[in-house]
């Protein structure tokens, strides 16, 4: 029945190809500013790794006062707002406010309008040195130094349609704007499998190609210092709002452990009824090694309802972004810094 939505992707690609084509001849003005500006996004809707590409970025740029725009997806408010440690996901977005409780040094602003986010942060933080939007491939009005465009390798562009056929933004011409393009989520691949790869992405010569994998580190207490490391034959009651969670669920089975997934929509804030669920699922096992495991982006919406898991045994699983030739990439990074230095 995937035909039926054909029309569809055509009449969505067409407005989308006029306003990259208004965009490119300049009809529609992109705004630069005198900072250096990382875009970090994708093409694809969703499941790429955006916000753990972000904070790899952070780590990397922690000698310096680094901002983040964001447009807070699934948040229940508009306009511009500050993320604070202790905000609501609700009102912020989940990945915002995940990215301000692991990073609390850095300025977080969300908005709808990236340029309104950026100016604000020009105005009010005078000291930042670096803006990394997140998510803003798509957002034109703003002219960025530097685009890093992220493909998913289980679900790679080159095998993807057009929304609603498929979950492609915009055609697969649009990664022409990109300075990097990662494929994420490899495993091991081979060299071979990587020239492939770039030869799919049919890239120019002046983009650079990067490959980055994710490792599941200890599992970590959400409210004690209490880990885990290497979990094996525990009884885990898997909570996540995740486009796709597989990998994660792998990851555990592979080590003898019993999953049982309570999968709810990406972006999904908790309800009262999620958490008596969740909990009943949790109270059906008697085993000494009974946990419930999150994500470190749903362990936010979770904090919300401390009280519930009083006595719980409540897990996140954080993880930690690998990138081949990683020296080569760091030095793209801090090279394009460092060049694009703030005027004052």
């Amino acid at each position: 029945m995937r035909f039926l939505l054909y029309p569809f992707s055509l009449v969505y690609g067409f407005i989308v190809a006029v306003r990259n084509f208004l965009f490119d001849w300049n009809v529609f003005k992109s705004k630069s500013y005198n900072i250096p500006i990382i875009c970090v996004g994708n093409i694809t809707a969703g499941g790429t790794g955006k916000t753990p590409h972000t904070e790899y970025l952070l780590e990397l740029l922690s000698d310096k006062k680094t901002a983040v725009v964001s447009r807070g997806y699934g948040r229940k408010t508009s306009g511009l707002l500050l993320v604070e440690t202790n905000s609501e996901s609700e009102k912020v977005g989940d990945e915002p406010l995940q990215i301000k409780q692991k990073f609390p040094n850095t300025i977080i602003v969300v908005s709808g309008n990236r340029r309104i986010g950026i100016e604000k942060i020009l105005d009010s933080y005078r000291e930042t040195e670096v803006i990394i939007m997140d998510d803003g491939f798509q957002h034109r009005w703003i002219e960025a130094g530097m685009y890093i465009a992220l493909n998913n390798y289980e679900n790679p562009i080159y095998s993807d349609q057009i929304i609603p056929m498929g979950k492609l933004r915009e055609s697969k011409s649009a990664l022409r704007r990109a300075n990097i393009i990662i494929t994420t989520k490899c495993a091991d691949i081979t060299p071979t499998e990587k020239k492939g790869i770039i030869s799919r992405l049919n890239t120019f010569a002046l983009q650079k190609n990067y490959f980055s994998s994710i490792t599941y580190q200890n599992l970590k207490s959400v409210f004690t210092d209490k880990e885990i490391d290497n979990p094996e034959n525990y009884n885990i009651t898997l909570v996540t709002s995740i486009s796709n969670a597989d990998n994660l669920k792998q990851y555990l089975q592979k080590n003898e452990n019993t999953v049982h997934h309570l999968s709810f929509p990406d972006h999904h804030n908790f309800t009262p009824k999620d958490i008596a669920n969740i909990l009943l699922e949790y109270k059906t096992s008697i085993s000494d090694k009974n946990i419930i495991l999150t994500t470190e982006k749903d362990k936010v919406k979770l904090l919300k309802y401390k009280e519930h898991f009083e006595g719980i045994k409540l897990y996140f699983s954080p993880i930690e972004i690998n990138i081949d030739n990683s020296e080569e990439f760091n030095n793209e990074i801090t090279n394009y810094v460092t060049k694009h230095k703030r005027k004052r």
